[in-house]
């Protein structure tokens, strides 16, 4: 259980301190990176809307076949929408299953003065539509954008009012991080 929770806690802290609002340049960026890792098991394609931001992004994974044949299978297919102004608004996740495409979630961000917020929505296929959000993580902004503090929520249903599940103070890490490595040893 502690390397569950010293693994989670690195991971939290790598992302939190890079932690940025999402705008389409930062989904193209990570696109970019994401292409020019050639090597990997995975490919990518993309499909862009008429402002240029990618809309459509698509994740297959490189089957190597004899005497170095390739082939792509499908895996993930992420519909990006963004405001006017190009900030990221959701992103929706669908998986390959028995040759389409099944929706499975979509993440909602929502932009508040100091605060940068991101909820989790189950795709129900019975309803045809996206269930309550049940998670949601808050990063408080400092006047210069950085990451002050980053709030992970959960509810049982969404009927229910969110809970505290976790809060890490972002300038604090470099302890927490201590703190965790002496009680690995």
């Amino acid at each position: 259980m502690k390397k569950l929770f010293f693994a989670t806690v690195m991971c939290l802290a790598t992302l939190a301190t890079k932690a940025q609002v999402l705008t389409a340049e930062t989904i193209s960026d990570v696109y970019e990176q994401a292409m020019n890792g050639t090597e990997g098991d995975f490919a990518y394609n993309v499909e862009r809307n008429a402002d240029g931001r990618i809309a459509t992004a698509f994740v297959y994974e490189r089957r190597w076949g004899r005497r170095g044949a390739v082939s792509l299978r499908p895996r993930y297919q992420y519909d990006y929408a963004y405001d006017a102004d190009g900030l990221l608004l959701s992103r929706t996740t669908h998986r390959w299953h028995q040759g389409q495409w099944v929706c499975t979630g979509r993440l909602d961000y929502t932009t508040t003065t100091g605060a940068y917020s991101v909820e989790y929505s189950r795709w129900n296929p019975r309803k045809g539509s996206f269930d309550e959000p049940l998670d949601k993580t808050t990063y408080t902004l400092l006047p210069d954008t950085s990451v002050n503090h980053v709030y992970t929520y959960h509810r049982a249903s969404g009927s229910q009012p969110y809970q505290l599940a976790w809060l890490v103070a972002v300038n604090n890490l470099p302890l927490l991080r201590d703190e965790l490595l002496t009680q690995q040893r």
